[in-house]
């Protein structure tokens, strides 16, 4: 049976881009932001723009991309696979 090198693997690279685009998430997503009981209004405006800040946040969004083509790229390499990794 044929094989090839690692490098030609549409399912060795659409794991890593995946694992990329994880990475990126988890480290350009906002902080958990807590609400404090009784807040006043200024606590309540800080909270408000803490969360317009976290919403639409492109490097999260890119992250997330990357991930879902990753994983895409992954399944199809798998499934039209026909040779072996060497």
């Amino acid at each position: 049976m044929e094989s090839k090198k690692w490098w030609s693997s549409k399912t060795i690279w659409g794991v890593l881009i995946a694992f990329l685009g994880f990475i990126l998430t988890e480290k350009l997503q906002v902080p958990d932001i807590q609400l404090p009981e009784n807040a006043d209004f200024e606590q309540l405006k800080a909270y408000a723009d803490a969360i317009k800040e976290a919403e639409g946040n492109l490097g999260v969004i890119a992250g997330q991309l990357l991930s879902a083509f990753g994983t895409l790229l992954a399944i199809i390499g798998r499934v039209k696979a026909e040779t072996k990794i060497a």
